[in-house]
């Protein structure tokens, strides 16, 4: 059965739309030809660069979610690693379910700069890894004043102090959105994929992130009780207070009186 099941997947030349998928590989293919001096640096970023400037990200975005001391952005990241692991998983079995063939396997003069695989083409899984963490990313470009809801004046905010989204987040963001999207473009100029491949696996990664991710009252509870242990160092730096930013509950707790440090007037 196997055996049968492998030939009947292997018949699927290309995916529907068959022929926008074709035409655009064929057409960024001759592109490729054409450009031979960026052969070098579009392989290694299809190949490995590209998801490792992807995970270098997400791995800042959770470094200064640890260093502000906003537990909870690093349990959201927490969670979208978990939800990146199940999209690989997911990947493949769409991907055997779907058994879209290569395709340098039906088109056998293009241009391919990569080593060919033997396995199948739909969805790409360097797209699904891809959207998967910027998805993770995503999540945690919020409302600095939202991630903690007992802060000082009760979740009120006068015009002056209206919660306002992390700016190192928001350009965190906008640059994994660059990486991810030259990624997708850079696994077909090298000939791995046609175009519905990766945005089939963008999509699907960042679908999963998001269904994981209604986790996030268990990972909230998990990482607030973490951080009231000796192993809170891993969810926020050791100075910082739990679900604040940094030392903002050191000034809260300092002006607790009103006016804070000013002695008493006599």
């Amino acid at each position: 059965m196997p055996v049968v099941a492998r030939f009947v997947f292997a018949a699927v030349k290309v995916l529907w739309p068959g022929g926008l998928n074709t035409s655009l590989y064929l057409d960024l293919n001759r592109v490729s030809r054409q450009t031979p001096w960026a052969h070098g640096f579009m392989h290694a970023y299809a190949l490995w660069l590209g998801l490792t400037l992807m995970a270098a990200l997400f791995l800042v975005a959770y470094a200064l979610a640890w260093w502000r001391g906003d537990v909870r952005a690093a349990a959201l990241l927490f969670v979208g690693g978990v939800g990146t692991l199940v999209a690989l998983g997911l990947n493949q079995l769409v991907g055997h379910a779907a058994g879209e063939l290569r395709p340098y396997d039906t088109y056998r003069h293009a241009l391919v700069l990569v080593a060919k695989a033997h396995d199948f083409a739909f969805p790409s899984d360097h797209a699904t890894v891809a959207g998967a963490l910027f998805v993770s990313i995503l999540l945690v470009v919020r409302p600095a004043g939202s991630r903690s809801p007992g802060r000082a004046g009760g979740g009120h905010h006068t015009p002056a102090s209206r919660p306002r989204t992390k700016g190192s987040m928001v350009l965190l963001a906008a640059v994994a959105a660059v990486v991810c999207l030259f990624l997708l473009f850079a696994r077909v100029y090298v000939g791995a994929h046609y175009p519905g491949d990766v945005v089939a696996g963008v999509l699907l990664g960042g679908v999963v992130v998001l269904l994981v991710s209604a986790m996030r009252p268990l990972a909230y509870w998990v990482a607030d009780a973490v951080a009231r242990t000796p192993l809170a160092v891993l969810v926020r730096r050791p100075s910082s207070e739990p679900g604040g930013g940094g030392d903002v509950g050191g000034r809260r707790a300092r002006g607790a009186g009103g006016e804070g440090d000013l002695p008493a007037s006599p």
